[in-house]
């Protein structure tokens, strides 16, 4: 009889342990899920004002080709950089979409699965501004008109169109070199984080924070 006392006591003891135990992790899940869903609620800015900023852009930008339709060089800035801008925009709007529809009820590696999806799209950012890279001498010309009122190409000399097309050539290599960086296989590479620090660091944040809460079921199974 007093064994099985003790027996019943020991299955008691169990199931207060198991009841603790999964007390504490749907405690934990609910702390980590809320500082990761704070974490991504400091991204928002970066997407919200990305998109505001390069709408403003593209539809001045479109104002300057009409405006300035009977040089070449200023309809073809001009329509590039609306070209970039409306894709900032595009990217932007995923951007948003994909944060939004985080489902926190999801388990803990979808969750992060979804929050790595976030990631590449920020770095998309990136590339998209590594693509600009290489019509950086015709931004100077798009900014010198719509800021200055002056005319570049009429104040360049030989030497200096040269110049021109020399900084071309160089900021294209520098675009590939860039490009290639930001493949999606070095999403998590350390100075990849460190570029993305206070404008996309918010995922790394939230991904922690998950890490946290299987490495806590892991230890109490």
């Amino acid at each position: 009889m007093e064994h099985i006392d003790i027996q019943d006591i020991w299955r008691q003891n169990e199931m207060i342990l198991e009841q603790n135990r999964k007390f504490n992790i749907e405690l934990l899940k609910e702390v980590k899920i809320d500082k990761a869903k704070s974490s991504l609620k400091n991204l928002l800015f970066l997407p919200i004002s990305t998109l505001l900023f390069n709408t403003l852009v593209a539809s001045y930008a479109l104002c300057f080709t009409v405006l300035n339709y009977e040089f070449w060089y200023f309809v073809f800035s001009g329509l590039m950089i609306s070209f970039f801008s409306i894709w900032f925009v595009i990217s932007s709007i995923k951007q948003l979409k994909l944060i939004l529809l985080v489902d926190y009820k999801n388990e803990i590696l979808t969750i992060q699965e979804d929050l790595s999806k976030i990631k590449i799209a920020v770095v998309k950012n990136l590339r998209i501004a590594s693509y600009l890279l290489p019509f950086g001498p015709f931004i100077a010309l798009f900014l010198f008109k719509a800021i200055l009122n002056i005319d570049l190409m009429e104040v360049l000399d030989f030497k200096m169109l040269v110049s021109f097309g020399i900084s071309t050539v160089v900021l294209e290599i520098i675009s590939l070199v860039v490009l290639r960086a930001l493949k999606p296989k070095n999403i998590n590479k350390k100075w990849l984080n460190w570029l993305l620090m206070g404008n996309g660091s918010q995922v790394n944040d939230a991904i922690v924070f998950l890490d946290d809460i299987k490495t806590f079921e892991e230890n109490n199974q």
